[in-house]
This record gives structure tokens, C-alpha cells and sequence, in this order.
């Protein structure tokens, strides 16, 4: 690996010094996770959240929409992780990640499938 550019692509485990701010995202506030990397740059690394959940409460003429009409939509997006809150990054070997993988998630993951956040 010659720098943070080889990360991309890649499903990476992440461990953060700081949640704080990500919860809304679906990071975890404790513990490590993994994710796909679609980008780096200065500021941080982009990851991608297949599951991000958003939910409207207010219709298009701007009224409350009642809990119980509310739908959770999901969406895929790609994430800022800042790297002054990014702790540790491990890369495994491709042969050996879906080994990791499922050694933390407890399954075996779909081929070709993004692993995604773990709570």
C-alpha cells in the first residue's frame, strides 16, 4: 500500500476516536465497523452507507405529517469520515476479508455485497 488512495475501493474496518456527530449517519458510537471507501481526499475518507434512513414529517405544503403515516426511506450514500476523528483503518487482504468479515458479523457475506455499518 503506498498511500490512503489504495483504500479506495476497498471494505476497510474502521475504528474512530470520536462518534460524535455521526450517530444521525448510522455509525456506531463504540466500537469498530466496516465500510466500502469510495474516496479520499484531505479532509477525510468517503464511505459508502447503503442504509442511510431518512424520514419526511412535513408534506409539500409544509404541514406535520402524523406519526403514524411517517415512512422511513432508505438511501444509498456516500459519507465524510474527517480524519482527525479516524483512530485506526485496517485493510485486509482481499482473500482474507470476507474471512474477517464474517469472524465479526457472524455470516458469511453475499459475494460482491458492500458489508455496510455494524452496530
Amino acid at each position: 500500500m503506498q498511500d490512503a488512495r489504495d483504500l479506495i475501493d476497498q471494505t476497510v474496518l474502521v475504528k474512530l476516536a470520536s462518534a460524535e456527530g455521526l450517530a444521525f449517519t448510522g455509525v456506531p458510537r463504540d466500537g469498530a465497523f466496516f465500510c466500502k471507501v469510495t474516496a479520499v481526499d484531505e479532509v477525510g475518507m468517503w464511505v459508502e452507507n447503503r442504509r442511510f434512513a431518512t424520514v419526511e414529517i412535513r408534506d409539500g405544503r409544509g404541514r406535520y405529517v402524523p406519526k403514524r403515516r411517517q415512512k422511513v426511506e432508505r438511501h444509498e450514500v456516500d459519507l465524510l469520515i474527517p480524519w482527525r476523528i479516524v483512530h485506526t483503518v485496517v485493510r485486509f487482504r482481499k482473500e482474507e476479508a470476507a474471512k474477517a468479515a464474517a469472524n465479526v458479523l457472524g455470516d458469511e457475506p453475499a459475494p460482491g455485497r458492500c458489508i455496510g455499518f455494524v452496530k
